[in-house]
């Protein structure tokens, strides 16, 4: 018999962070700030987690306080002492050891303001503060930095952590079971719930900015390279959807999913926008990197056609008959029921320039040797072998309400879930086989036995037990 009460529902048990009752942006920041900063120090493993990757002190003995609203007095050279209050102060002390960190928040749609995270860098050098934190919706550079102008002559260490990086962080050690404590694992799946309730207003929805629809009309019409300042724009939040999208796949996978750079991309975060859109092609590009997978995911946005495409590449077996090797990413996807709908095909580009062949996968698992013909239906030389798969699944955008794109990046986020879930997970990478030791021993070359002599190769009974034991 259950002890719990007929008449209850989800939504009738306690909560840990009430989310009702919220009137306006100004609270919604004060008990967002509060539950973090209590979160950070009620659940060991979090606040280690948080404080290492701000390069604090994170061990095990450390101990953890924090505070909120505390006034300070920044002094000016020749003016009146300016009053600031950071929205939040973390203290971490290990033995005769203090780490201090003031934190800066923002909720909803609020941004960063450059001219107070100057005052605070300023504050933290007066009072020998270790650390800047800023939180806010929008994504930090590819150094964890906040997406304002810092002052990096100063011996200060600066970090930004978007609301879905926290809720990436606290997703994965909680589902991963790595907080020991029953009670502290409740505190941050509270924190979790909170956080991720529309009510809290903390967490806005992932959009592409105001100019998005004019670079969908501008697409449509075959205009784009008059509306390339608005793609840039458009560019800028696309970046920002894809790191979250990472952290939401790598909070479910527990796994670090990161959005794929080059090292120019990381030390500018424009010239990755820059790239990711394409004004000829008309296409907004991404691509993710997932540990041990068989290869990275690449989403293309098509705006001209308004369909996105998903796409992984992998190697080709080095081994076997052209035949064969055709084959085996048959044996990775023969379970066409388990495979999501819309467009899926398979493309082989084989080991001579400019030569590839596809198929639709459906025809790919019915006969994989259809992969073997050419455009003109021509058979590919027994000669040539492929050098690489690409799967590529395409479905049409999500349509957006009224003039929004949150639906659209929704769908896109649904889409990649779908895609990992029925293609890239399955596809393994291929190994070759090791190579083998000789079963058979060479014959014996001792000189046959003389007349008289005995005869040295005639097993007795005992050497016949010797030798079947050997060959067990």
């Amino acid at each position: 018999m259950s002890v719990v009460p007929s008449w209850t529902k989800d939504r009738d048990e306690v909560r840990l962070f009430p989310s009702v009752h919220i009137h306006g942006e100004k609270e919604a920041e004060l008990r967002a700030a509060a539950s973090l900063l209590a979160a950070i120090r009620a659940v060991s493993e979090f606040g280690r987690k948080i404080v290492g990757l701000s390069d604090g002190i994170a061990s095990k003995t450390s101990r953890f306080s924090c505070y909120t609203e505390v006034t300070y007095k920044l002094r000016v050279k020749g003016k009146k002492p300016k009053t600031l209050r950071p929205d939040g102060v973390i203290v971490v002390t290990r033995g005769k050891s203090k780490w201090v960190a003031f934190v800066e928040f923002k909720v909803g749609k609020s941004t960063l303001v450059p001219e107070k995270i100057d005052d605070y860098q300023r504050l933290a050098s007066q009072e020998r503060v270790d650390a800047l934190i800023t939180v806010s919706n929008q994504a930090a550079h590819a150094d964890d930095s906040p997406p304002v102008n810092i002052n990096w002559r100063r011996n200060l260490t600066v970090r930004h952590f978007s609301w879905e990086r926290l809720l990436s962080e606290a997703l994965h050690l909680s589902e991963q079971k790595a907080i020991s404590d029953p009670d502290q694992k409740w505190i941050l799946d509270e924190w979790i719930r909170y956080v991720d309730d529309d009510a809290s207003g903390i967490v806005v929805p992932p959009d592409l900015g105001s100019r998005w629809n004019e670079v969908l009309k501008a697409a449509q019409e075959n205009r784009l390279e008059k509306s390339e300042a608005d793609l840039r724009d458009v560019a800028q939040y696309w970046i920002g959807f894809l790191r979250k999208a990472a952290f939401r796949l790598r909070a479910k996978l527990g796994v670090d999913v990161e959005v794929r750079m080059t090292r120019e991309e990381r030390r500018d975060t424009s010239i990755q926008a820059e790239k990711s859109a394409n004004t000829h092609e008309g296409t907004l590009t991404g691509t993710f990197r997932i540990p041990d997978a068989a290869g990275d995911i690449k989403i293309e946005v098509d705006l001209r056609s308004r369909v996105v495409r998903y796409a992984m590449t992998v190697a080709a077996p080095t081994e076997g008959l052209q035949k064969t090797r055709i084959r085996w990413v048959y044996k990775h996807l023969r379970s066409e029921e388990d495979l999501p709908g819309g467009d899926l095909k398979v493309i082989v580009a084989w080991n001579i320039r400019s030569l590839t062949t596809e198929a639709q996968l459906s025809n790919y698992l019915n006969d994989p040797s259809v992969l073997c013909k050419d455009n003109d239906d021509n058979p590919v030389s027994r000669k040539l072998q492929p050098r690489s798969f690409t799967v590529v699944w395409t479905r049409n955008l999500s349509q957006g309400r009224a003039r929004a794109s949150t639906n659209i990046l929704e769908g896109i986020s649904q889409g990649l879930d779908n895609y990992y879930d029925k293609i890239t997970q399955n596809i393994k990478p291929f190994v070759r086989k090791p190579p083998r030791l000789a079963t058979t021993k060479p014959e014996d070359a001792r000189p046959t036995a003389r007349s008289g002599e005995p005869d040295s190769d005639r097993l007795t009974p005992t050497d016949v037990g010797q030798e079947s034991l050997e060959t067990e």
